[in-house]
């Protein structure tokens, strides 16, 4: 499906806000009316609660009970579903146990303080989160390969973040910015220290198979050309692949991109070694244009562990030392903030 998420989980939104603000309005004016909810409408709130809970149960309290790993503002939005639905389902079935008239009102107040929370809160924050190249059918396959549908134990999500990840966390801003060896696309091994100094270095980590990198590769290499004539250095760490056969695999991910031939073709695995890394670079260089000067991370990864990068992240180091640590990718990589930082840094140096 080609159409954009964001505007999809927008349209949600705005259908709970004019549910929410429907429901504050009705219960206000019955209030003010001394009105109460008949039992007609008691056996409907009844049904719709005992509906709410049902969903709420086998939906997003079992996503966030059973602990399946999914991108962090993701599971944020289903967590406020998890909350918002349970609460709304109880409300709603206390309302016929009570069987009160002026409860009633009541309950259908707190459905719409929980409808609007479950807009402003959940949906919406998400659909900020979102590039508008990111469609629905994509956060699709990520929810149902994230074992959405299923256990813990069948998230592939879960097995990738578990493996790649160990927290969420990136280095503190202030903190020396950690040291590694790093692989050139001309086989030599280098420090990334050696790449730091007086400019403003912007760190990029992510690989191919990343669909979030692919897809704002385009604004990051807008970034570059915009400070390189500026004082700022950019430099991009090839790390492990984020969705691979063997690994995290999201189903027709590539068909959007313009390289894309036929499935055979992309067929992607781990890196086995040094050598399997800078293919894959090579590949990412090529189908994309890529112009910034890139390096290969370890096979033992200790880059990758060291900026906690996987699948994707953005860090600024000046003077060796992280002045930017961007959010977790992929929602997370965000080239706009890195423009934001940088302009802050070169006014506190005029």
């Amino acid at each position: 499906m080609k159409t954009p998420a964001y505007l999809i989980l927008r349209f949600i939104s705005f259908i709970l806000v004019a549910l929410g603000l429907a429901l504050l309005s009705f219960s206000s004016t019955t209030l003010i009316s001394n009105d109460g909810i008949t039992p007609q409408n008691t056996v409907i709130m009844l049904s719709l609660g005992l509906l709410f809970l049902l969903i709420g149960t086998i939906g997003p309290v079992r996503v966030i009970y059973k602990g399946a790993q999914l991108p962090i503002e993701i599971k944020h939005a289903i967590l406020v579903q998890a909350v918002v639905l349970p609460l709304s389902g109880i409300v709603l079935v206390l309302t016929g146990i009570v069987d009160t008239p002026i409860y009633g009102v009541w309950a259908v107040f707190i459905v719409g303080i929980l409808s609007l929370l479950s807009a402003l809160a959940g949906f919406y924050p998400l659909s900020k989160k979102l590039p508008d190249t990111f469609y629905i059918g994509e956060m699709l396959s990520i929810m149902k390969s994230a074992g959405v549908s299923g256990n813990k134990e069948d998230s592939l999500a879960d097995q990738a973040f578990t493996r790649w990840t160990h927290g969420r966390e990136g280095v503190l801003v202030g903190s020396k910015a950690p040291d590694g060896m790093v692989i050139t696309m001309n086989d030599v091994k280098v420090a990334l220290s050696s790449f730091f100094g007086d400019k403003p270095l912007v760190l990029n980590f992510g690989s191919y198979s990343c669909p979030h990198h692919r897809k704002r590769m385009g604004e990051l290499q807008t970034l570059m050309k915009m400070w390189k004539n500026n004082g700022v250095d950019f430099l991009t760490v090839y790390t492990a692949e984020a969705h691979t056969e063997d690994g995290w695999k999201l189903v027709d991910q590539y068909i959007s991109d313009v390289e894309y031939t036929n499935e055979n073709d992309f067929c992607f695995s781990y890196a086995k070694n040094i050598y399997d890394r800078k293919k894959m670079a090579a590949w990412l260089i090529d189908k994309k244009h890529f112009e910034m000067p890139l390096v290969l991370d370890s096979m033992e990864n200790s880059l990758l562990n060291a900026y906690n990068s996987w699948p994707i992240r953005l860090y600024i180091i000046h003077e060796a030392k992280v002045v930017y640590c961007g959010d977790q990718g992929p929602f997370g990589y965000e080239p706009a903030k890195v423009d934001m930082v940088l302009k802050e840094i070169m006014a506190q140096n005029v």
